[in-house]
């Protein structure tokens, strides 16, 4: 994701600059969704069929997904939404709306649930046997989400109807067990495993549908529209439909690239911002995985979103931070998508790598006005005001990198330390290593990782391995130790 405390790393530089003012890959090893939905104005509803591959060395007698639509839900412990974006987001005044499960089925026969966690956030499935690895268990879930009227990645707006999050999906494995997500307001508050989609998904006809995943059909029946998505190696699965859309599209190797926009008046620059950075982040790191790339222009506070094969382009932004915003969005291919990571434990890892590719994008397309000097210079202003501001609040500022989200004091800390900070800690390494060992290492990282879950530790393991020597590097940042 995007966050736009972020924006005054941009308002910085656009003044520096002059500028007027932002394991898994075999498909007979993943889990499989096949999921039959429809979406009647306010509500999706439907069955879904998971086909759980037990990809670890242990056993299991339950699944657990999480149930992230209950965020939304009335007196819900955590806001989906952060203090800070609060009024913003929920504009028409307080909505809600939350999952329901009407019926659970292990292998054909129905089976008693829970719904639990500690936000009513996990539907825990008990099987009827256990599931040993390289084994499978078949589940078939009856659900529905309410969508409540808010600007977030779910949720009713005047423009769109943004429908993220809106199945139960399973919770990432770690450790051998399931990490079960909490829906924290600040921050990505998710962690999952790739696995395939097959989505058929019913609309009334006068929506206009972005998905992940590339169409392989669509008929229509009376007023409604049922399409039918297919995405391999995903994270998740999105849409956003709208009855305002256009839509363009373009072509980069088997790639179909589509934008999605109702008040762009520019649409050929914006989609030929996500065409530059797809492509040069699949000579960089390797070769978008995907049949399609769809861009997506929403209502969204924070700025941008990511998904697989999906981002959201905050609606409200300037040019510039729009397409700075395409550029970030489009590096989350790459990593979180490709290479996963927890986000709710180590978000400057996504989130950092995805900054930092975008300072290489603009370092390498000068026609933006960007250069790499100025975008780090930039970062260290915002950076040390940051810990100005928190010295003089607090007394003191905690540096540390490896915190979860429930650990940050507030969206502007978060930002700060996952982005800002991260953002510097590569470009300082790239000065330290130098360019052959640091991109060496970036490629390590990514193919020792790619449709797996990294850590901070395999960051620091793929720079050592590609012959950097960067323990105690790494180990200040992570730490808090360095001074910049």
């Amino acid at each position: 994701m995007r966050k736009f405390a972020f924006a005054l790393t941009l308002s910085l530089l656009l003044t520096l600059c002059g500028i007027p003012l932002a394991g898994c890959g075999q498909s007979g090893s993943r889990t499989m969704y096949e999921i039959d939905c429809e979406f009647d104005g306010e509500r999706v509803a439907g069955t879904e069929k998971v086909s759980f591959f037990n990809s670890t060395d242990n056993t299991f007698k339950e699944l657990k997904f999480n149930l992230f639509a209950n965020a939304f839900r009335k007196g819900a412990k955590y806001s989906p939404i952060s203090a800070q974006y609060y009024h913003q987001a929920y504009k028409w005044g307080d909505s809600f709306g939350g999952a329901e499960i009407s019926a659970v089925r292990v292998d054909g026969e129905e089976v008693e649930f829970s719904i639990g966690g500690e936000d009513m956030n996990i539907l825990y499935v008990p099987l009827k046997k256990e599931v040993f690895p390289n084994e499978r268990a078949a589940v078939e879930i009856d659900f529905a989400a309410d969508i409540a009227k808010v600007i977030a990645r779910t949720g009713i707006n005047a423009d769109t109807v943004n429908l993220a999050n809106f199945y139960p999906i399973l919770c990432g494995i770690e450790n051998g067990s399931f990490y079960e997500c909490v829906y924290y307001g600040s921050g990505d508050p998710f962690f999952s495993d790739v696995a395939d989609y097959t989505v058929n998904f019913t609309r009334d006809k006068k929506y206009t549908a972005a998905a992940s995943g590339e169409t392989v059909s669509e008929k229509t029946d009376g007023d409604k529209i049922i399409s039918r998505y297919k995405i391999k190696n995903a994270r998740s699965f999105a849409l956003v439909l709208s009855e305002k859309f256009k839509v363009m599209s373009d072509k980069s190797e088997e790639t179909e690239i589509l934008y999605y926009y109702y008040s762009d008046g520019t649409p050929d620059k914006s989609l030929l911002c996500a065409k530059q950075a797809l492509e040069f982040f699949g000579d960089k790191w390797d070769k978008y995985p995907y049949k399609t790339y769809s861009v997506v222009q929403t209502p969204f506070i924070q700025g941008g979103m990511e998904f697989t094969a999906l981002t959201y382009i905050g609606a409200e932004l300037d040019s510039a931070a729009y397409r700075e915003v395409i550029v970030h969005e489009t590096a989350h291919q790459w990593w979180q998508t490709v290479v996963g990571n927890n986000e709710i434990k180590h978000p400057f890892i996504d989130e950092g790598l995805a900054e930092y590719s975008t300072v290489l994008f603009y370092e390498a397309h000068p026609e933006y006005g960007f250069t790499r000097e100025n975008l780090i210079k930039s970062a260290e202003q915002t950076y040390k005001l940051y810990c100005s501001v928190y010295e003089k609040i607090t007394g003191g500022t905690d540096t540390t990198m490896t915190r979860a989200l429930p650990e940050y004091s507030s969206e502007y800390e978060y930002v700060n330390i996952s982005y800002v900070k991260a953002c510097i800690m590569f470009d300082y390494l790239r000065q330290t290593v130098g360019d052959g060992k640091f991109f060496a290492g970036i490629r390590r990282f990514y193919d020792e990782n790619a449709y797996k879950i990294a850590t901070p530790e395999s960051l620091v393991g793929a720079f050592e391995r590609a012959g950097a020597n960067s323990n105690g590097f790494f180990e200040s940042f992570y730490l808090g130790k360095v001074i910049i």
